[in-house]
């Protein structure tokens, strides 16, 4: 087979999801991944205009009204499938999921919670708006911003947010009830297909901070350097790893394994050790037996091929941090901080469909 059918094979893999760590590009992608992270990197050196905030809310909710104009409000749980068309009938459905109220008497102060976030969204929800968006709390009634030295301070999940009070968003943070970010808008209920929403000023009011994408201020400066030795490297090993990457029969998307590995190595808080791990990982996972011998077969063919990806996600990964850092210690109207530390979820390249995320100290839940 030769090297521009391992190219085409790489192209109909489905590694990951729709917004890819930069890094995990090189697996997800091959050669060319690689050289796209490094195209990602360069032109943040120089234009950061799309990247925005990753807000690390909770819980993720569903709401916007009906063809009739009928207003509905969901959690993640419900959409597509339960339609809550009250506060009550929201709080009803929370306090019956799972095991009950009984078990799970945390869902009772949750379901009156969630009941005072629908009447202030619908409240806020113009009469003739249509469709439906998704978006994560940041604060609400039950779980409140609170003031801070000059600013106003929420915490929706592991990261706290300090927005200064002269801002402007840190003025309506001030006189609101529930805030919000919102990702995307969808037509039609229960629609798996939305498109990405920036225009958010009809969902807000006075109770209400309804956020759409929030972007950065501060250009950060690329070490060329880091991005050149990246391109380097990639063309010096780009045929080995797109013929790992390819697989064999028996074993067509290797790339889906690597992923399973780095995100675990990530959660294990090992991402140093990257390159010495893996057949350790894999003969305690549950990636098949048959496969696992597919590929201690290809790595002895190919030895190479491994340690020239995991050291090109390390390159990458070292570059897309530096960034963060940048971005985390400029002055800036909203500050993040995670256990007290400087910085948090991270970052999203909105037009490359790219996450940054410091996976060195951030781990999802």
């Amino acid at each position: 087979m030769r090297y521009t059918d391992f190219r085409t094979i790489l192209t109909e893999a489905k590694v990951g999801r729709e917004y890819q760590h930069l890094e995990d590009l090189v697996f997800a992608e091959g050669s060319a991944g690689a050289m796209r992270a490094a195209d990602v990197l360069e032109k943040l050196g120089s234009d950061s205009g799309d990247v925005a905030i990753k807000w690390d809310g909770n819980p993720t909710i569903y709401w916007g009204r009906e063809p009739d104009g009928q207003f509905v409000m969901v959690g993640k749980n419900g959409w597509g499938k339960n339609k809550s068309t009250s506060a009550d009938d929201l709080s009803r459905f929370i306090q019956n999921s799972g095991k009950g109220v009984d078990e799970e008497p945390w869902r009772k102060d949750f379901g009156t919670e969630m009941a005072e976030v629908f009447n202030v969204l619908q409240g806020a929800t113009p009469p003739s708006f249509r469709g439906y968006v998704y978006g994560d709390l940041l604060y609400s009634p039950r779980k409140p911003f609170k003031s801070a030295e000059g600013a106003v301070q929420f915490t929706p999940n592991k990261v706290t947010y300090t927005v200064k009070n002269e801002s402007e968003l840190g003025g309506r943070i001030a006189k609101s009830k529930v805030g919000v970010v919102v990702h995307t808008k969808f037509d039609e209920w229960g629609s798996k297909t939305g498109a990405p929403i920036s225009d958010v000023k009809e969902l807000n009011n006075d109770s209400a901070v309804v956020l759409g994408q929030t972007y950065v201020t501060h250009q950060p400066k690329v070490d060329t350097s880091s991005v050149k030795a990246i391109r380097q490297l990639t063309s010096k090993v780009a045929p080995v790893i797109d013929k790992f990457i390819a697989g064999v029969p028996g074993l067509s998307n290797p790339a889906e394994i690597i992923y399973r590995y780095v995100n675990n190595t990530s959660k294990a808080k090992n991402l140093d050790n990257l390159e010495n791990g893996f057949f350790d990982w894999l003969a305690q996972s549950k990636v098949s037996k048959g496969q696992q011998a597919k590929l201690a077969a290809m790595n002895e063919e190919m030895p190479k091929a491994l340690p020239s990806i995991f050291g090109l996600v390390k390159q990458v990964m070292a570059a897309k941090d530096d960034i963060i850092d940048q971005l985390d210690s400029a002055d800036a109207d909203v500050k993040a901080t995670t256990a007290g530390e400087r910085g948090g979820e991270g970052y999203v390249a909105l037009g490359d469909k790219i996450k940054l995320v410091p996976r060195t100290r951030w781990q999802p839940n």
